[in-house]
């Protein structure tokens, strides 16, 4: 499958999602997501299981889903070692180039590239096909994940990480606003809000996320989708492409002269972002769906937007919103613990752990019925501000090493060190360099 048709098929994602009901499978497993017969041989096996899956939350149902998939695999052991997101590509990279990699190893876009290119993952592909886990999840979620080695699987997604705009429903209620539709609209807002005293943005400055994916959205606004398309896979940089970056760029310089940030914001890490947003002063922040019960736990009522479009009669609304991640093998895995690993992998397809996934805040990419779910009000909130957009890439995924380039620039505007356009020729100019050494060029 090409890469533009595995996103135009994962685009409905989210529509799909509380309406499916998971499909038969074509391999030997059980209706319940796990495989049958014998999962480790004669004895005990011991899987070594990492991701930056730290947050209380996650780790309690990643918890949850070890014990039912040891109700069918009792002799192996899963020793789940998470990583803070911040550490966890460099603790990837150590491990494995020492020859130390854990056994099942959850990646994102770049870690995969990062492993895979140094053959470090083992192929799959067979695996994905005979167990029937295409058919498990939605239309192009496994193609979506292996987007670079086209008719090659390396990893597995279980869900997406749409991100959207939090707001606080006090504030909006006493300044009589309403979540925007366009981009001239959230202007209105953010000028508004900051007229009335309130912090209209939170980012925090060290990381910058909440700016970067500001930048991603407004390109997916005006930029042509075949052009972010090739920036993403590193075939090159298109005029109307570094036009829509400029620009983006130019309206986040904007918004900081404005004082729509923190004067603090420099110095606030981007984990500090939820203490900051729970003292109630705060209108809005971008945070992905894993942060819902985060600031579900604030305290302070909240709601949740997609980032607006530039025109509201536009006919698509792509966001940011990609597959998390996906389970990866380390390719020196032994059959016997190959085996366990890849049950432990179809666990995750078992309706009961898409169930604990979907009401902790997660965006499943399995089918399953989730209708008679307990999800919260703001999981509805956010699942229903995502319906009718579509899949768009975490652009600083492009190339490894990227994101830091975008950070670096971004917090030399906020010093003033740099203009919008010489932070982009920076960030181009690096683009080509981390585009050239992944190429091997």
């Amino acid at each position: 499958m090409s890469k533009a048709k595995a996103g135009l098929l994962f685009g409905s994602l989210s529509l799909m999602l509380v309406s499916l009901v998971g499909c038969g499978s074509n391999n030997a497993g059980d209706s319940s997501g796990n495989s049958t017969g014998d999962p480790s041989g004669s004895g005990k096996i011991t899987l070594t299981v990492t991701s930056s899956m730290t947050d209380e939350a996650r780790v309690n149902i990643m918890n949850e889903t070890i014990k039912i998939f040891n109700q069918t695999h009792p002799n192996v052991t899963i020793q789940y070692s998470p990583n803070p997101w911040s550490e966890y590509a460099q603790s990837l990279k150590l491990a494995f180039n020492s020859g130390s990699g854990q056994d099942i190893v959850y990646v994102d876009d770049t870690m995969q590239q990062m492993l895979q290119k140094n053959n470090y993952l083992m192929d799959i592909t067979d695996d994905v096909k005979s167990r029937g886990w295409i058919d498990k999840e939605v239309d192009g979620a496994i193609d979506f994940q292996n987007a670079r080695t086209s008719g090659k699987y390396y990893s597995v997604p279980y869900a997406t990480a749409p991100v959207v705009v939090y707001y606080n429903k006090d504030i909006f209620s006493k300044l009589n606003l309403t979540p925007p539709k366009t981009m001239d609209e959230l202007d209105a807002i953010l000028a508004k809000v900051k007229e009335a005293g309130y912090v209209p943005m939170e980012n925090g400055g060290m990381s910058n996320n909440p700016k970067m994916w500001s930048v991603f959205h407004m390109l997916y606004n005006q930029a042509p989708m075949d052009d972010i398309k090739k920036f993403y896979f590193q075939q090159g940089i298109t005029p109307e492409f570094e036009k829509a970056f400029v620009a983006a760029l130019n309206q986040v310089n904007d918004w900081q002269k404005s004082g729509y940030y923190r004067k603090e914001d420099a110095s606030i890490d981007g984990a500090a972002v939820p203490t900051y947003y729970a003292k109630g002063q705060s209108a809005m922040v971008l945070g992905g769906n894993w942060d819902i019960p985060t600031y579900e736990g604030t305290n302070v009522p909240t709601g949740a937007f997609a980032f607006p479009q530039q025109d509201a009669n536009s006919q698509t609304h792509p966001i940011v919103n990609a597959t998390d991640g996906g389970w990866a093998l380390n390719a020196k895995l032994s059959d016997e613990k190959k085996q366990a690993a890849l049950d432990f992998i179809d666990t995750f397809m078992n309706p009961d752990v898409v169930k604990l996934w979907y009401e902790g805040g997660s965006t499943p990419t399995i089918k399953a019925d989730m209708s008679g779910a307990q999800a919260s009000d703001l999981k509805k909130e956010v699942d229903q501000a995502i319906q009718g957009t579509q899949m768009g890439f975490f652009l600083d995924n492009a190339v490894p090493g990227l994101f830091d380039i975008i950070n670096k620039q971004l917090q030399m505007m906020f010093f003033q060190k740099n203009t919008p356009e010489q932070a982009w020729e920076e960030i181009k100019k690096e683009y080509d360099k981390l585009s050239a050494a992944a190429q091997g060029q």
